[in-house]
């Protein structure tokens, strides 16, 4: 949060860096007709084949960049396992997003390029793709046509070990550096944990001053064994005070 507030954008990131271990793994293929020679040259032979295939595999991988989310099929601020796991053992934050304002801020920022917004397949089915090279077409043609193949089953598919996370994901293909997303009109709610206040008052005032009326803020409340939100708002006394969530307005 302290980088996405005051910048106002949300940073993608690259496969390597996720911690699947498929993503994070060095990856290879099978393939037909692919002109490692020409691609790896001066390099290439039968010696050094096995490794120009892992070569080809992390230069794919470096061609996607991601943002994973939460609340593919439930609400992604009442997920207990992912606050545990990456909201700071519940002191952290988490940032509710409407989804079409921010792929509408994407396309206004980076207008040619392309991505995939769908939620990850946990079917857990063995998938060996296998890499068709067009010898008509140029090497960034096919590795654009790669890209696009392997998207669902490299990208947006894991292992039922996974399935907790409820992941939807943001997949922009055929980019190889960070993506600075805006968040303007996207951020919906800023969700502060169930033990943030532990942290001190004062953190949660500085945070809806932060905010300055750019999204609503909540604080968790752990009732009844699930997670119940509250609102924070400015009060008619003019102190910082809680409400129901549907009172914020």
């Amino acid at each position: 949060m302290s980088y996405i507030l005051p910048t106002k954008s949300l940073r993608t990131n690259f496969l390597k860096y996720m911690n699947d271990p498929r993503e994070s793994l060095r990856w290879s293929f099978g393939s037909t007709n692919l002109p490692y020679e020409k691609i790896f040259e001066g390099y290439y032979s039968d010696k050094t084949h096995i490794d120009c295939q892992f070569k080809y595999g992390e230069m794919i991988k470096d061609k996607y960049q991601i943002i994973s989310f939460s609340g593919a099929q439930n609400n992604g601020w009442s997920n207990e396992m992912m606050w545990a796991h990456y909201g700071g053992m519940h002191s952290g934050v988490c940032l509710e997003f409407d989804e079409d304002v921010l792929l509408q801020n994407l396309l206004t920022k980076y207008p040619e390029v392309s991505y995939n917004m769908e939620n990850i397949d946990y079917s857990n089915k063995k998938k060996k793709p296998w890499l068709h090279w067009q010898q008509d077409r140029s090497e960034t043609e096919n590795m654009d046509s790669i890209l696009k193949y392997l998207v669902k089953d490299m990208t947006l598919s894991k292992s039922k070990y996974w399935e907790k996370e409820d992941e939807r994901r943001l997949v922009c293909r055929g980019v190889d550096e960070h993506l600075y997303i805006p968040i303007g009109g996207a951020l919906k709610t800023v969700y502060l944990g169930v033990s943030f206040n532990k942290l001190g008052r004062e953190l949660t005032d500085s945070v809806f001053k932060t905010l300055d009326g750019m999204c609503n803020l909540s604080l968790l409340i752990y009732e009844s064994n699930r997670f119940k939100r509250w609102g924070i708002k400015l009060l008619p006394n003019g102190n910082i005070g809680t409400c129901d969530f549907e009172d914020i307005e």
